[in-house]
């Protein structure tokens, strides 16, 4: 599954509190605690896994101090007296990890996003992806949650002339409500119907006849719109999801080869 065992930054607010917590390969790394107290001042203080001090800033109506974790200085670098931090360590302790719920939302493939090709069709965050029918074997195609998280991935597996799609889902709390896989032949296919409540009679793990339910297509377009319930991260464990961008060199250039697919298809 795609999930991301390496440095994962989690924000979150408790009262008047602001943690932002690193962990790598799991585990807690750092912790910065950002509070403003009644009279003003604001405290910034950066804490190992531990719960030592490795940096602070206070900041009051005066100016701003830092310390290094041995000793205070100002703007200037002049060593000054600071504040007692030690009141602060209450907050590291109330630290807890809470997951970040997302109650039904959607899984989708990541490919070309039909709300900027065709806007007409509709403003949802759906993608297809162009599959190439002549090329046997099993390809794996990433998956998205919420257009936010790449999830683990799409199977699909072309072999004496079908084709079965399936998915493959990451461990922890994670639910599969609600599944739709469809195949186009044609963009003219895919309506504003369709797109408001995807509904179809195709089925994960079940093979398609690509001569008769695909026309005998070379290339056809691949849909999938689950329903799904998960948290991030997926278990106390730190298991976080990567983060899924639209933008850098490897989308860039796997959005191009899609591209191509599809404008060979309308030839």
């Amino acid at each position: 599954s795609d999930v991301n065992r390496g440095t994962v930054k989690n924000e979150q607010t408790k009262g008047d509190v602001e943690y932002e917590a690193l962990y790598s390969e799991g585990k807690l790394d750092q912790l910065e605690v950002e509070l403003e107290k009644d009279d003003g001042a604001e405290y910034e203080v950066v804490y190992d896994a531990s719960g030592k001090i490795l940096s602070a800033e206070y900041e009051t109506d005066d100016g701003e101090i830092y310390f290094d974790g041995s000793i205070w200085r100002d703007e200037s670098g002049k060593e000054v007296s600071g504040p007692d931090l030690s009141f602060m360590t209450q907050y590291f302790y109330d630290y807890e990890l809470e997951p970040m719920s997302y109650p039904r939302n959607t899984m989708g493939l990541a490919g070309l996003p039909l709300r900027e090709l065709y806007p007409n069709l509709t403003n949802r965050w759906y993608h297809i992806v162009p599959i190439d029918l002549t090329q046997e074997g099993t390809f794996y195609y990433r998956t998205v949650a919420s257009n936010i998280f790449y999830v683990a991935y799409c199977t699909v597996t072309i072999k004496d002339g079908k084709v079965t799609v399936d998915y493959v889902i990451p461990e922890g709390t994670f639910y599969v409500e609600k599944q739709c896989m469809a195949w186009f032949t044609s963009i003219e296919e895919i309506t504003t119907d369709f797109l408001e409540n995807p509904v179809s009679s195709f089925r994960y793990g079940k093979p398609v006849d690509i001569r008769e339910e695909l026309k005998g297509q070379d290339i056809a377009l691949l849909f999938m719109c689950n329903r799904v319930s998960y948290q991030v991260p997926l278990n106390l464990s730190g298991t976080f999801l990567s983060r899924f961008y639209t933008t850098g060199d490897e989308m860039r250039v796997y959005r191009q080869q899609l591209q191509t697919l599809l404008d060979k298809m309308g030839k």
